[in-house]
């Protein structure tokens, strides 16, 4: 058998798993996201490997999966980053993996697998079995937990921020740098409300950092992903749309706080990066740009004939979102009503998109097809929404998260556990596949969905919202502080829930 010239990947779904069951072979899972450089590399080197391509040809069913398209699926199957390489069963269990692999290696790789699915998948049914019932965490209703106040969980940050802060080189940790936006963002609220002069300085110290080392591109504008050095050098060059939103907000906020207008330019520079780059001219924002390591060293004209410079035109959903309400806020602290009007262009082109009555937003406005059912996109979305409400007044803000909310309500609440990531039985290439029948609870969004219900509450003047938003955050009680700094998601609600009703 001839090998082929390129591998014919198949979609995530019901049909690549059922080919898988019918033809008796195990899955190849590849997982990358479109702005990963080595997600570039191993589909460009690795799998179009002579040996390579025979061998998935003839023993696998190859599926590929974005990781921003799907981030349900990437969510539990990614192994330590993209790339990932992970082998499953017809029926969607893991049998192993790992990351980025050179031809060679995964040659070898690919032949042991198939062999030991060909000898023993008689008898994977029971040792999957096995195996799952030593190491499965079965799902066990919480135990509820009030929800703390407002000072006891700021006590509790405090620490997490003055304990984990690098006095040398500021940001949080002593490894790579990145950006641990919502502590930031409730450290710059606090500061805001009440003096504390420890506090400022660690999130001034970080911000300034954050502006001037490397993980801000001084050539062609936007902030980088991460920067692998504690010093906040190296960066690692791609730039994603979500990223640039998150800082775009927290310089906005700082520089009313802290009176800095060094930080409401720097903010102006990341809006005009994202109107050149990412700015959708039909509506929306792009997702991300993919860049070479070397990009960091060229100029501008030197950047201008790489081709590897690119950008991933998909509009997603819950990005866009996140973006649209930087621009919000932007239009009030700059007093630019242009951003408030793209803004709005933006929200109207992605609903029109992407929404089915009763069936919620689909997860990407541009590229098909579009996944649906994703908590992320109705709670994303509904914040954005009652962003524009709250500045336009029109109903039509309003009403929509009304019914997003009651969507999530009925498809994905759990009364202990809060909001699962992911509707259940969705059908087609949502279908609940292997891992995807394991709910997930992620604390970040469950409480953004908090603080969109208190907000439901107040503009609709109905308190049954108020007392969803109260549930929301009591699910979340017990286990924010496992979370580490990421724990902040839980405080910034807190704080902005409090704002809603003292208002």
């Amino acid at each position: 058998m001839s090998s082929p010239e390129s591998i014919p990947w198949c979609e995530w779904g019901a049909e690549a798993f059922a080919r898988a069951s019918r033809e008796q072979k195990p899955v190849l899972l590849s997982i990358g996201a479109a702005w990963c450089q080595w997600t570039a590399e191993m589909a460009r080197v690795s799998y179009r490997d002579i040996r390579v391509l025979q061998l998935v040809a003839e023993r696998f069913v190859p599926v590929r999966v974005d990781a921003d398209r799907r981030p349900d699926v990437s969510e539990r199957y990614t192994l330590e980053g993209w790339p990932t390489t992970v082998f499953l069963t017809p029926d969607g269990e893991m049998l192993g993996g790992g990351t980025y692999l050179e031809p060679g290696p995964l040659a070898v790789v690919l032949e042991q697998v198939a062999d030991a699915f060909a000898v023993q998948r008689d008898q994977l049914p029971v040792r999957l079995e096995e195996i799952r019932a030593k190491e499965r965490v079965e799902f066990k209703p919480r135990s509820l937990t009030q929800v703390d106040s407002d000072d006891e969980g700021w006590r509790w940050l405090e620490e997490q921020l003055l304990g984990r802060f690098d006095p040398d080189w500021a940001g949080f940790g002593i490894g790579p740098k990145k950006v641990d936006a919502e502590a930031l963002a409730i450290g710059v609220l606090r500061c805001g409300e009440t003096k504390n002069d420890e506090i400022a300085k660690v999130v001034t110290l970080t911000l300034d950092a954050i502006a001037s080392g490397s993980l801000w591109d001084p050539v062609d504008g936007g902030f980088f992903r991460y920067c692998v050095g504690r010093d906040w050098t190296e960066p690692q060059v791609e730039k994603v749309l979500t990223a640039n939103a998150q800082l775009l907000e927290l310089y906005l906020l700082a520089s009313q706080v802290f009176m800095r207008p060094d930080y409401a330019d720097r903010a102006r520079a990341v809006i005009l990066f994202v109107h050149k780059t990412f700015a959708d001219s039909e509506g929306g924002f792009f997702a991300s740009q993919r860049t070479d390591s070397q990009i960091g060293n060229l100029s501008s004209e030197e950047r201008g004939h790489m081709a590897s410079l690119l950008v991933d035109h998909t509009v997603y959903t819950d990005a866009t979102a996140v973006m649209a309400s930087a621009y919000i806020l932007g239009a009030s602290i700059l007093n630019d009503e242009s951003l408030l009007e793209f803004a709005a262009e933006a929200v109207d082109r992605v609903v029109m998109e992407t929404y089915q009555p009763g069936g919620g937003l689909g997860h990407n406005a541009t590229g098909t097809p579009a996944p649906r059912g994703l908590l992320t996109d109705q709670v994303m979305m509904s914040s954005t929404l009652l962003d524009l409400y709250e500045v336009t007044g029109q109903a039509v803000y309003l009403d929509l998260p009304r019914e997003l909310m009651a969507y999530c309500r009925q498809k994905m609440w759990h009364d202990t556990a809060g909001f699962a990531d992911r509707a259940s039985n969705l059908p087609g290439s949502d279908a609940s596949i292997g891992l995807l029948r394991e709910p997930r609870y992620p604390l970040a969004l469950n409480c953004r969905a908090a603080i969109v219900q208190a907000r439901l509450g107040k503009y609709a003047d109905d308190p049954a919202y108020m007392d969803l938003a109260t549930q929301t955050l009591t699910c979340q009680a017990s286990v924010y502080r496992k979370h580490g700094l990421a724990g902040a998601a839980y405080l910034l609600a807190l704080h902005r829930i409090r704002a809603v009703t003292d208002s």
